[in-house]
């Protein structure tokens, strides 16, 4: 069995939920989350986050499996989680067919209302059911919470049993009004009895249950509502006028995706909810960035805790358990087949460069390619300045010497300072070897860019790729080569989702022409920038359609924004800072250290965006030749026309 099959929380019954939960270390979600905090939260992070397992965890079912007795769980915790996940109320049923936005927010309201206090009573039930002492309590919860409905109707006698069955015959009311809506003749307000006050249920019985229980005096009510993107606008715009009007006892958690929050819109005078005075934003992907030591340990764990859930273990520490890149072997490999070396001599023979043979025999360096890749590097400089490269190669073969001898050579510390890993990884690709640098515990972790699902996907296909090969995943160290295929799959699998939108553009389309500009960057004779895979935008002046494109790559996490920017030294104003996902950079050979930054201007990335055929091609021409042999500007350049 593989013990990283299932990656949605979803997927898991609560069992299966609570035996895999692993807290964030140090303060711990509780701290993070606060349960019993009176402002509201919303929740933001990306898909794969752990948002829904994080917040079911708050829910009644999780403190049902961690107390054995729930009533004095619920006493220490110091609140009821009530869980909802907002796709299934199926809210795109509260819409058109010839009704008014009016009636439907009017209808939704009081359906979604009807709900939350099912779950609500639901709950109650469960620790009633607990504690014998807590039936004294009963009919007096029915009655008053019967009597918030606008109706003469009475029950045969005031239990939960009634009272439930009261409340799910009127939501089971409006079910039927609108699942027959198209068959029906007349107006759908015609054949639903609204019977409560919007928000009247969700802040009223809750207020009933803490103050007819003594015991409950000092607990709150919490409403944890997932996945909230899947509300519309007016639906949502009714639940952050719940946020707005928020009373005791009653708190609110919203889930939503980093693209979920579609208005802040309130029906309270047509103001918006505000952040810091009414609600409390909590990004999960900036928290997870921002602690990477702590967000390794957090994956750490999960790792163990799946294999040992499993029954499995691993036969040494998890992170010695993953091969990272061999070096030494692989510069014994590049030293005999000097594919780079070739390639040089060519470009050196193409530009009709004297001497290029002695040139190319005197940046040899046999001992250590790197060191022969520094030389190139530094020779392409010296040709980009007009300089004697006869001259300059003869210098450098005795810098070579000097730095084998363990003697400081200004230009090489300068370029392996700066350009260390690009070398390294243009040796590699030079000579068709794969880049592993991106292997190893710690790289899969600063790979998934805080996103513990793009972690888990990777030791899922890890653990696939193992099996094909008949490896032992728990006895065996996981090969470089394995772990190249797992990522490789992972980002396939990732880019899926950049493909069915509602736009005139293809976003994977869009990221893959940005990914490839970079890359023919990073790997040019001069690269503009080291560690190439992050790129600075003059985001106010975007056009309507680009902005779209990278607001698209933004939300979904294909481009990772980095918070503070930068200021532009001509205008003063802040520009954004993006850096492209790790998962992506691995499968276009970029950087995953965020280091050197390339400024794209407004025009540039449109037609880079926007562009697939001729213009695109003429602009990779003019820009790329700047950083390539023989490093002219476009104005230079001959006309295609």
């Amino acid at each position: 069995m593989n013990p990283f099959d299932i990656t949605k929380a979803v997927d898991y019954s609560d069992t299966e939920l609570y035996n895999n939960w692993v807290d964030f270390p140090k303060d711990g979600f509780n701290n993070i989350i606060r349960p019993t905090l009176d402002m509201p939260m919303i929740i933001l992070g990306s898909k794969g986050s752990g948002k829904t397992h994080i917040m079911k965890h708050f829910s009644f079912k999780m403190q049902q499996l961690r107390n054995k007795e729930i009533y004095k769980g619920i006493i220490t915790d110091g609140y009821i989680g009530i869980y909802l996940r907002c796709s299934g109320l199926n809210g795109y049923r509260f819409s058109d067919r010839n009704e008014s936005p009016d009636t439907w927010e009017a209808i939704f309201s009081y359906y979604l209302d009807l709900w939350l206090t099912q779950l609500l009573l639901d709950s109650v039930v469960e620790i009633f059911n607990s504690n014998n002492e807590l039936k004294k309590y009963e009919n007096r919860i029915v009655m008053e919470t019967m009597a918030i409905f606008n109706s003469n109707e009475k029950l045969e006698n005031y239990n939960f049993k009634l009272l439930k069955e009261y409340i799910n015959h009127q939501q089971r009311k409006i079910d039927y009004a609108i699942n027959n809506i198209a068959l029906s003749s007349g107006s759908i307000k015609d054949k639903i009895e609204i019977l409560a006050n919007p928000g009247q249920l969700i802040f009223e019985v809750p207020l009933i249950i803490t103050k007819v229980i003594n015991e409950f005096s000092k607990i709150k009510i919490l409403f944890l509502l997932d996945e909230f993107e899947n509300f519309s606008e007016s639906q949502q715009k009714y639940f952050n006028t719940l946020i707005r009007e928020r009373q005791d006892p009653v708190c609110f958690k919203i889930g939503a995706r980093r693209y979920g929050i579609k208005t802040k819109m309130t029906f309270s005078g047509g103001e918006e909810i505000k952040v810091g005075s009414e609600y409390e934003l909590f990004d999960l992907d900036d928290i997870f960035r921002k602690n990477l030591t702590d967000y390794k340990e957090f994956l750490k764990e999960i790792c163990i805790k799946r294999i040992e859930n499993s029954n499995n273990k691993l036969s040494n520490d998890i992170i010695k358990h993953f091969d990272t890149a061999d070096y030494n072997k692989d510069m014994q490999v590049i030293r005999v087949k000097s594919q780079h070396i070739e390639k040089f001599k060519n470009k050196l023979k193409k530009y009709k460069v004297e001497n290029f043979d002695k040139i190319t025999a005197n940046i040899r360096c046999q001992e250590d390619p790197l060191i022969e890749r520094v030389n190139i590097y530094l020779i392409y400089k010296g040709f980009k300045k007009k300089e004697n490269l006869f001259e300059l190669s003869k210098n450098l073969k005795r810098d070579t010497k000097k730095y084998l001898q363990g003697e400081s050579i200004e230009d090489y510390d300068s370029v392996l300072d700066k350009y260390k890993q690009d070398l390294i990884d243009a040796l590699y690709r030079e000579n068709s070897l794969k880049i592993t640098s991106y292997c190893g515990f710690d790289n899969l972790v600063r790979i998934s860019n805080g996103i513990p699902r793009h972690f888990l996907m990777i030791m899922k296909h890890i653990f696939r790729w193992n099996n094909f090969y008949e490896n032992n995943s728990y006895k065996d160290t996981i090969k470089t080569d394995i772990q190249l295929l797992a990522i490789k799959d992972t980002v396939l699998w990732f880019l899926e989702d950049a493909n069915t939108r509602n736009s005139l553009y293809n976003f994977k389309d869009c990221i893959e022409r940005l990914c490839n500009y970079l890359r023919e960057l990073r790997y040019s004779d001069l690269p503009p920038e080291c560690s190439i895979s992050t790129i600075e935008l003059e985001s106010s002046n975007l056009k309507l359609d680009v902005k779209e494109i990278i607001d698209f790559l933004e939300q979904y996490s294909y481009l990772i924004k980095i918070e503070s920017g930068r200021r532009d030294k001509n205008s003063n104003q802040r520009n954004d800072i993006f850096q492209v996902n790790g998962l992506i950079s691995c499968l276009w050979e970029l950087a995953i250290a965020r280091r050197g930054i390339v400024k794209i201007s407004e025009s540039n990335l449109e037609i880079i965006l926007t562009n697939s055929g001729e213009e695109l091609k003429r602009f990779s021409k003019s820009e790329l030749i700047k950083y390539n042999i023989p490093f002219k500007h476009s104005n230079e350049l001959p006309s295609l026309f």
